[in-house]
C-alpha cells in the first residue's frame, strides 16, 4: 500500500472516529436529558432502563448522521492539510487530485460497509428492545387486533372480516368476505362460519354467498374451496414495523402486501432508502472535496465547519423531501430513495472536473 494512500486514509479514519465522538456525547448528553424529563416520572424508571435505552437508540442516531459526519470528516481534513501546505507539497510533486480523493472515498467505502451492518443487522434489533423497554416505562399494551377486537385482511378485490383466527389450526372462524370488480364495485358477500387452510387451499364451511346484480341472490354451501391469496402462516399476527426488519425482511414484506392487493409505497419507499443511504456517504465526501480547495487559507478550519454544517443540512432536507414525495405517491419509490445520492453526486463530480489541474510545460 502507497505510503501517501496510508497517510490519508489514517487521517480519514482519525478524523471520522473523532468527529463521530464528539456526536455521540451531544446524543447522550443532549437525548439523555430529554429521556430524564419524560419519563423520570413514571412508575418503572430505573437509571439502568434509562442508560439502556439511550445504548439502544444510539445505533440509530449515528446510522443518520454518517454521511454528514463523513462530509465534516472531508472538509476538515483536507483543510488542515492545506493550511499546512501539504496538499501544495503534493500537487507540486506530481500528486494529482484523483490520489489525493482515492483514499477518502475508500474511507467513505468502509463507513458505506459499516452503515449497511448496522441498518441491516444492528438497528432492527435494538429498535425492537428500546421500544419494548419504551413500552415498559410508560406501561403500554400493545394490541395484535383492531380496537373492535375484529380482525382484517385484504387479498387483492378481496376484504376479509373475521372475529378470530387459529394460526395452528389455519383457520378463521366468523368469516365475512367482501369481493369487488376491476371497477371496485361491491359484486358478492360471503358469510361463513368457518375458513380453514387445507390440502394447500382454503376452504369456506357452512356459509351463504349473496351476489348483487339486478337482484341479490343468495347461494347457501356446506363446504367450497375459496380462491385468495391468504398466507396462513401470518394469521393473528400483528403487521411488523419496518423499522424492526433488515432488508431483506422488508423486502419479503413490501412484495408480499403488494400481491395481497394492500398499499405497499411506505414499504417500498423505506427499503429503496436503506439501500441508499450508504451510497450518500460516498456522495457526501465527492461534494465535499471541491469545495475545501475553493476554501481559502485563512480561516479554513472555521469556515470547513460552516460549509460542513450547510451542506449536511442541505442533504438532511432533500433526503426528507425525497422521501415525503415517495411516501405520498408523488414519486417512485426508487427515484424517491435515489434522488439525493445522484444530485449529489453530480454536484461534486462536476465541481472536481472543473477544479483547476497544475499546468505542464510543454
Amino acid at each position: 500500500m502507497p505510503i501517501l494512500f496510508h497517510y490519508l486514509l489514517q487521517l480519514f479514519l482519525q478524523g471520522f472516529l473523532q468527529i463521530m465522538g464528539i456526536f455521540v456525547a451531544l446524543f447522550f448528553l443532549i437525548d439523555g436529558v430529554e429521556g430524564i424529563r419524560r419519563f423520570s416520572e413514571k412508575a418503572n424508571f430505573n437509571w439502568g432502563d434509562m442508560f439502556l435505552l439511550l445504548v439502544l437508540r444510539l445505533p440509530s442516531f449515528v446510522t443518520m448522521l454518517l454521511p454528514s459526519i463523513a462530509l465534516l470528516t472531508t472538509l476538515v481534513v483536507l483543510t488542515r492539510l492545506s493550511r499546512q501546505n501539504e496538499i501544495t507539497v503534493m500537487r507540486a510533486s506530481g500528486v494529482s487530485l484523483y490520489r489525493i480523493l482515492i483514499p477518502f472515498l475508500i474511507g467513505g467505502v468502509v463507513i458505506a460497509a459499516l452503515h449497511v451492518i448496522l441498518q441491516d443487522q444492528i438497528i432492527p434489533l435494538t429498535n425492537r428492545a428500546y421500544y419494548a423497554i419504551e413500552d415498559y416505562f410508560i406501561d403500554r399494551n400493545v394490541s395484535t387486533v383492531t380496537e373492535s377486537g375484529k380482525i382484517w385482511y385484504r387479498s387483492d378485490k378481496q376484504i376479509i372480516h373475521a372475529r378470530t383466527s387459529d394460526v395452528n389450526e389455519q383457520s378463521l372462524s366468523d368469516v365475512i368476505v367482501f369481493r369487488f370488480d376491476d371497477d371496485r364495485h361491491l359484486v358478492s358477500r360471503i358469510e361463513a362460519k368457518k375458513a380453514v387452510y387445507d390440502v394447500n387451499r382454503w376452504w369456506l364451511n357452512d356459509g351463504t354467498e349473496y351476489v348483487f346484480g339486478g337482484s341479490v341472490q343468495a347461494v347457501t354451501f356446506k363446504n367450497r374451496p375459496w380462491r385468495v391469496l391468504l398466507d396462513p402462516n401470518i394469521l393473528g399476527e400483528k403487521p411488523d414495523n419496518p423499522k424492526f426488519l433488515s432488508i431483506n425482511q422488508l423486502r419479503v414484506l413490501a412484495e408480499r402486501l403488494q400481491r395481497e392487493g394492500a398499499n405497499a409505497t411506505t414499504h417500498w419507499v423505506l427499503l429503496y432508502r436503506k439501500l441508499a443511504d450508504p451510497l450518500t456517504t460516498i456522495a457526501a465526501i465527492l461534494l465535499a472535496f471541491p469545495f475545501t480547495h475553493r476554501l481559502p487559507r485563512q480561516g479554513g478550519v472555521g469556515k470547513s465547519v460552516f460549509f460542513g454544517l450547510i451542506l449536511g443540512f442541505a442533504m438532511f432536507v432533500l433526503v426528507d423531501l425525497s422521501t415525503a414525495l415517495g411516501l405520498g405517491g408523488r414519486l417512485p419509490p426508487a427515484l424517491a430513495a435515489a434522488a439525493p445520492v445522484v444530485i449529489f453526486m453530480g454536484i461534486g463530480g462536476f465541481l472536481f472536473l472543473h477544479l483547476a489541474e497544475p499546468k505542464r510545460g510543454d
